[in-house]
């Protein structure tokens, strides 16, 4: 028994150190069975195929030896067995009739076997990489955060009335169970009104380490939103996280005395504030201000005096959605695999991806955090006056100006992203949310095209300083510059490749504030 355990950890131990090397090696092998497809292989490409095959037989012989049950092992690899075989075929070539199959411009058995054998592999891992289907039921986290812990007692037992008073409505709307559980009690450093991008990390990482489907930040503060307007309550359809405020829940009016949170009043507002919350994450819309209901978008009735409930054509909505409502998860992977998961989750909701990008004119962000435009600016406008980058410019082909300015752009948006540690959560997690996913993939394009936004401003003022403050015969006394007369489409290529320069040192001198970066993402409802 000690033995079958020692070859089962040794097994699986080996199998996880070559999945993404043989998952590698099965890419190369589609992509050398496509051309073999459409033009054939060269001599050097089908030494590698067989290279490869031989690789793909040696994984496989060492996974037979060391497999604890190897009759199981072969009954569950015998596609496998047979692709590893059939490849051998190809050396009887010398035979007739497999030189005329070798010619026939089918796609012959051979071909069919390999594409088994790398098609497996390759969408096993895309599966993989999905994670497993989640559980028809919801999971929610209450992250309460108090300005003083001694208020801690009463917000735990509002968020617990305030799951009783919702599950039974979002059970009966949605057709699933719901569950809920207080994640995390953290204390504030004082009083002042917070985005909920503020609370975004905290909540994301709660909702990594749960794992939860939804997490619900409660606040003793103040919230305002994207419009510096005080609300009781924002949701992020990106990220599945909402933010709620007592402090407006308890407000009766200036120097009025405020409400208790266990009042009636406060306990259903706070109720049909969540699921109207809820049902925006859910995919629900606003409602006419006229018509009563969770999804209207007048202000909330004060004068509740029960849950409110979703229409019936409301509910059928949110049963639709239901089955697609819980979070996919990805545990423990690998580099690879949080790759394929973050693009994967990214095209299950194209429109979570795009309206933030939309929305948050990420190619504008320069304009809002002067540190970075000032790294980028001040060093190409020394360079512009300076010979040399004029004379480097000149020799330069378009094609290469273009190479590193396309290059520079990415390596400065994948450097701020991960120096800033914007993706979500930040600290090291070991559980990655589906929706969490989507949002990482929104916070890298929205740095990218803030860089490219950067590079087209820098560019924009180097343009100008050339053609209306660049002294025009000054460029023709230069020494070092041989070329007679200075073309638009040499003053274009020389700012390009300054500007190629600014956005690297705007990069890597400029600094974000990634709070503020958060702040213009979008990632949060303009308003209620």
């Amino acid at each position: 028994m000690r033995i079958n355990r020692k070859r089962y950890r040794i097994f699986y131990k080996l199998e996880e150190h070559l999945e993404i090397p043989m998952f590698l090696l099965a890419i190369g092998w589609l992509i050398l069975f496509i051309i073999e497809i459409f033009r054939g292989l060269s001599p050097f490409e089908e030494k590698l195929i067989y290279v490869i095959w031989i690789l793909f037989i040696l994984e496989f012989l060492i996974k037979f030896i060391i497999a604890p049950r190897r009759l199981q092992f072969i009954k569950q690899n015998w596609i496998t067995i047979i692709s590893l075989i059939i490849p051998a075929l190809r050396v009887f070539r010398i035979f007739k009739a497999l030189r005329i199959l070798s010619t026939v411009r089918v796609i012959n058995s051979t071909k069919i076997i390999r594409a088994i054998t790398s098609g497996k592999r390759f969408f096993g891992a895309l599966e993989k990489a999905q994670g497993p289907q989640p559980n028809a039921e919801m999971d929610v986290g209450f992250l309460i955060a108090v300005k003083n812990l001694e208020e801690k007692d009463k917000m735990i037992k509002y968020a617990r009335q305030l799951a009783e008073d919702v599950k039974p409505e979002l059970e009966e709307s949605t057709g699933i169970n719901w569950n809920f559980d207080i994640s995390d009690i953290f204390k504030l450093e004082n009083d002042r009104s917070r985005s909920p991008s503020y609370f975004l990390d905290r909540a994301s990482m709660s909702m990594a380490v749960g794992p939860y489907d939804l997490v619900c930040v409660i606040t003793d503060v103040g919230l305002m939103s994207r419009g510096n307007i005080q609300v009781s309550g924002l949701s992020s359809l990106i990220t599945r996280i909402i933010a709620m405020s007592t402090k407006q829940l308890t407000s009766t009016g200036k120097n009025q005395e405020r409400l208790d949170l266990d009042c009636e009043d406060v306990r259903y507002q706070s109720a049909s504030l969540f699921l109207h919350q809820t049902g925006h994450i859910l995919g629900l819309k606003h409602t006419p201000a006229t018509k009563p209901g969770v999804m209207s978008s007048k202000k909330f009735n004060r004068s509740l005096s029960k849950v409110p409930s979703f229409s019936p054509k409301e509910k059928q909505v949110l049963r639709k959605k239901a089955k697609k409502a819980p979070d996919r998860e990805l545990r423990n992977g690998n580099d690879l695999e949080t790759f394929v998961f973050h693009i994967l989750m990214t095209f299950s909701h194209p429109g979570n991806f795009f309206w933030p990008l939309i929305r948050n004119k990420a190619l504008l962000l320069p304009l809002s955090l002067p540190g970075l435009a000032t790294a980028a600016v001040a060093p190409a406008i020394i360079l512009i006056f300076n010979a040399e980058i004029w004379d480097v410019g000149l020799g330069m082909t378009n094609g290469t100006a273009a190479f590193f300015a396309v290059i520079s752009i990415m390596l400065a948006s994948f450097y701020l992203v991960r120096v800033q540690s914007l993706f979500l959560p930040k600290r090291e997690k070991r559980i990655i949310t589906e929706h969490l996913a989507v949002a990482n993939t929104v916070i890298y394009f929205s740095i990218f095209l803030a860089c490219i936004g950067l590079f087209l401003m820098v560019g924009a003022l180097m343009m100008v300083i050339e053609l209306y403050v660049f002294p025009e015969d000054l460029m023709r006394t230069w020494p070092t510059l041989s070329k007679p007369e200075i073309l638009l489409e040499d003053k274009i290529r020389i700012a390009v490749f300054i500007s190629t320069v600014g956005v690297t040192t705007g990069a890597l001198a400029g600094g974000l504030e990634s709070r503020t970066i958060i702040q213009h993402l979008a990632l949060f409802r303009k308003n209620e």
